[in-house]
């Protein structure tokens, strides 16, 4: 019997690497645990990939850290029937995800400003797509919740800016609160955070499901599903690959009981080796 493929779509460079490189290393975990079970192929998270990837005689797809990229490819991999795992963007069935909610990370971003004594807040982010777009929520949301937009004492800042670009986006935090998205799963760049601004009014919120430990369940799981039975595929992989994760995912993405919360960065979870 032919070994099961497994298509890996992981971006190879621009500003998502980190992620990819997060994934690729879960996979080659997995791969040791696991010798022979599986043929992993990896893909470039480039555009136009998806359809190729469609057509490639795959079990399962896992991966993709762009979400522009991964919601266009998924309408590909559910007409050719495969299976597609991401753990780290948000997809409702029959796509299982193990990503969070970004509306529910500008609903605490908010409250953690409220809960810090915050009476305003002040937005500042990253030009990329996917920081303006949070901006925008979090001000919506803030302005809903009665939060001004003034600068006073009052003020906490939320700072939406890549985790490996916060350092030097604000080196010498304010005394009044600040918030920043942080995810202990990229490793280097939060012990960094950790080091220079841990004695700081500085509030991390994050993800209760880090981005190392969705990737290692994902690809666990799957691994984990195709040793109990090889020839898995579809629905029935797909449900394998769920009671395998240890985990109950939501049919509109994310585990089932975790999302995001507000900790001071030294009470994060630590750092992944």
């Amino acid at each position: 019997m032919a070994r099961p493929a497994i298509a890996v779509v992981a971006p190879l460079t621009g500003p998502y690497t980190e992620s990819g490189a997060i994934l690729l290393a879960q996979v080659e975990r997995v791969k040791a645990a696991h010798p022979g079970l599986a043929d992993w192929h990896v893909h470039d998270e480039a555009r136009g990939g998806a359809e190729a990837v469609a057509r490639g005689g795959y079990v399962a797809v896992i991966g993709h850290c762009v979400p522009e990229e991964a919601h266009r490819a998924l309408r590909h991999y559910e007409s050719a029937g495969v299976l597609c795992l991401l753990p780290f963007v948000r997809a409702a069935e029959p796509t299982l995800s193990w990503a969070p909610d970004e509306d529910d990370l500008a609903r605490t971003i908010v409250r953690g400003a409220i809960a810090l004594g915050a009476t305003s807040l002040a937005v500042t982010h990253d030009p990329a797509r996917r920081w303006a777009k949070l901006a925008d929520r979090v001000t919506g949301t803030a302005d809903a919740a009665g939060l001004t937009r003034t600068n006073g004492p009052d003020t906490a800042l939320a700072l939406l800016v890549p985790q490996n670009r916060l350092l030097a986006a604000l080196p010498m935090p304010p005394g009044r609160p600040v918030l920043v998205v942080a995810d202990c799963g990229r490793a280097a760049s939060f012990t960094a955070l950790v080091h220079a601004w841990g004695d700081r009014p500085v509030w991390a919120v994050h993800p209760g499901f880090c981005l190392a430990r969705r990737a290692a369940t994902a690809t666990a799981a799957l691994a984990e599903a195709l040793a109990d039975d090889p020839a898995l595929h579809g629905p029935a992989l797909a449900a394998a690959v769920g009671r395998h994760s240890g985990t109950v995912l939501a049919p509109g993405g994310g585990v089932l009981g975790e999302g995001w919360f507000v900790s001071r960065l030294d009470a994060v979870c630590p750092p992944h080796g």
